[in-house]
């Protein structure tokens, strides 16, 4: 299974269904793409945009290039070929020069999408050496400076190796513990790095990086209280720091306490200047909470007229307009707060903050809006929400029902080497006042492989060509492998699940047994979905589903899988499937195998809330040397 995240950005992440993940399969791309981020160390937007020099390596000629300055604050650099090597140099007034060398893979994925952070030129650095009592041995410190020779290069991996080596040597310095921190940060995992810098401002609690950081990411996840403990402490060391009076306004605002929420929104504004501009969003924010409705608009038309070409405007005009023009019924005694910040500015949502460096799925410190949730009925329920209709008096054999499902994956497997069909593709967002976007439509040309490369390895791949020079995956999150979630009834992932039979049920007015099935808490992730960002590492993901399987053959009718808790660390709280599947006929070689139709996929990722739709058509199956039309059976089942 592949998926695509990311927002303002098309980056793609592989998940391979398989008891052993198996390289993807190289499908010949002829141009690609490169899309650059550049940022100070702590992740904030410079000045004055760089320029970027593009040298292919085998030439060593640099390009005649100009670079496309994106709305998110991103470098899009197109025409490129699949499969090359790319020597970039970075230039910014005020910065060292930084030179990169990118390699564009083959295949449907030959889009890259990099992090760049400069050092200034001063060597003024965000990682200031430790100094006093907590000067560190020669070996510590070499590896600590290695370690941030790689993160300013985005080699997270590589930089943590390095820290982990010194903090072997010195676990309780609170100098390698914030860099080990900072290290989790940059790279937007705020869990792993709650710890080490809840130790580093344990042993020095009087240092504003330190708290700063720890401020970061107790208000990513949502600890507003513990985020206003640590930044008071920093801004009182440190006035200068609009990053930290800015989340403390966001973060008054989210418990409700509007006059601090003023207060620290206007002293980021006073202090960061032109950095903090969109700070008068959280200023009139509050003042809208604090009843003084004709400022508050003030202050948004202010900032409009500042920033007429906020992506966000027409928004914000609306939330203006409700101000000034309040509706006739009762209401409360504020409108609901607007989103988080347009593109190219500080966020203001428990997922960053005006530090928050570029985020690991390509977005700048500035994404698109996030709604509040919407009504309550946006997606279908959780699996385990509601109880599905069955006759009680049916008695239901679970190991008769499994054991024709298995036989019917395992022919899946066995008899399908490759299929194609026409895939009409949607994706919308969903707002809370249920004024959808406008859906972002494409049709493709897609094609399934499927083969078992080992007696205990599977691998599942799948790509799509764009009819009509549509472009790739359209929308800011998609979803791949929906093929792939049938082999939850493969036998090589039965022991991975509690399997229940619920009863005879129906689907579509046809009789069927209703499966149960939730992974195993001996067995707490899949190996049948994962969730990856960029280059970040594959996250395996835990299932639990429900199955209508026909009842004379065990034929997979339909098809939901849900978390079966949300995952914090990614900020995915829902990934909800449903899938209808139906049977295709090859004549030649008289195989019917069942494939699915419609695919609804369902997301609450990072505060947006997300619905895909994928419908499949004019089905074709290709074996070695044949390839046959498949058309639907002529015979039918009838209700009994």
């Amino acid at each position: 299974m592949r998926r695509k995240f990311g927002f303002a950005t098309v980056l793609v992440a592989s998940i391979l269904v398989s008891s052993g993940l198996v390289p993807a399969r190289a499908q010949i791309q002829p141009t690609a793409s490169i899309t650059l981020y550049v940022r100070t160390e702590t992740g904030q937007r410079l000045k004055i945009p760089p320029m970027v020099t593009v040298t292919p390596a085998d030439s060593g000629l640099p390009m005649p290039y100009s670079p496309l300055f994106t709305g998110d604050g991103g470098i899009f650099l197109s025409n490129l070929v699949a499969g090359e090597d790319y020597n970039l140099v970075i230039k910014a007034e005020g910065y060292q020069v930084d030179e990169e060398t990118i390699s564009l893979p083959l295949g449907e994925a030959s889009s890259v999408t990099r992090i760049i952070y400069l050092r200034p030129l001063d060597e003024k650095s965000a990682f200031p050496k430790a100094k006093g009592d907590f000067l560190l041995a020669p070996r510590a410190e070499k590896e600590v400076q290695r370690g941030l020779s790689d993160l300013r290069s985005h080699h997270f991996d590589s930089a943590r190796k390095h820290v982990e080596k010194a903090l072997r040597m010195a676990p309780g310095n609170p100098y390698v513990n914030y860099v080990m921190g900072m290290i989790y940060l940059l790279s937007s995992q705020a869990a792993q790095a709650k710890p080490f810098l809840e130790e580093s401002v344990s042993v020095d609690p009087r240092q504003p990086p330190s708290l700063l950081a720890l401020g970061t990411v107790r208000f990513r996840l949502g600890n507003y209280p513990g985020a206003i403990e640590v930044l008071e402490q920093a801004v009182q060391l440190d006035a200068t720091s609009w990053q930290a009076e800015w989340m403390l306004a966001d973060c008054y605002l989210r418990e409700k306490n509007y006059a601090k929420g003023k207060e620290y929104a206007q002293r980021a504004i006073e202090t960061g200047k032109e950095n903090a501009a969109q700070a008068q969003l959280l200023l009139g924010e509050a003042l809208a909470g604090l009843g003084e409705r004709e400022k508050a608009a003030t202050t948004f038309d202010n900032y409009l007229g500042a920033h007429p070409n906020d992506p966000n405007a027409a928004k914000i005009r609306r939330f203006e307009d409700s101000l000034r023009h309040p509706p006739a019924a009762p209401a409360k005694p504020a409108p609901e707060p607007l989103s988080k910040p347009a593109a190219g500015t500080p966020q203001t949502t428990p997922h960053s903050s005006p530090t928050e460096p570029i985020a690991t799925d390509g977005v700048s410190a500035g994404a698109p809006p996030v709604e509040l949730p919407p009504k309550k009925n946006w997606a279908p329920p959780d699996v385990d929400a509601v109880k599905p209709f069955v006759i009680s008096s049916a008695a239901c054999s679970l190991p008769t029902v499994l054991k024709a499902a298995q036989k019917n994956a395992e022919q899946f497997v066995n008899e399908l080497q490759e299929f194609s069909a026409v895939e009409e593709y949607q994706t919308v967002e969903i707002k809370r006042d249920e004024q959808l976007e406008r859906p972002h439509s494409r049709q493709f040309d897609y094609l399934v492989f499927i083969s078992k490369t080992a007696p205990d390895v599977f691998d599942v791949q799948e790509s799509r060509e764009a009819r009509s020079g549509g472009g790739g995956i359209p929308g800011q999150l998609a979803d791949m492998g929906a093929p792939a979630l049938a082999l939850v009834f493969h036998p090589m992932f039965h022991d991975d699940f509690d399997w229940t039979c619920e009863g005879l049920g129906e689907w579509k007015g046809q009789p069927a047994w209703v499966v149960h099935f939730e992974q195993r808490k001996d067995r707490p992730t899949s190996r049948l979905a994962g969730f990856s960002i960029a280059s970040q590492r594959l996250y395996l993901i835990p299932l639990k589903g429900r199955a209508w399987l026909t009842e004379g053959g065990g034929q997979l009718l339909h098809l939901e899988t849900d978390l079966t808790h949300p995952q914090t660390s990614l900020d995915l709280v829902r990934e909800h499937f449903a899938i209808d599947y139906g049977p295709v006929f090859f004549r030649t070689h008289k195989v019917q195998l069942w494939l699915p139709k419609d695919v609804d996929v369902y997301y609450q990722y990072r505060g947006h809330y997300i619905h895909n739709y994928h419908h499949y058509s004019d089905f074709k199956l290709f074996w070695v040397g044949t390839t046959q039309k498949i058309s639907a059976p002529k015979q039918t089942i009838k209700r009994r």
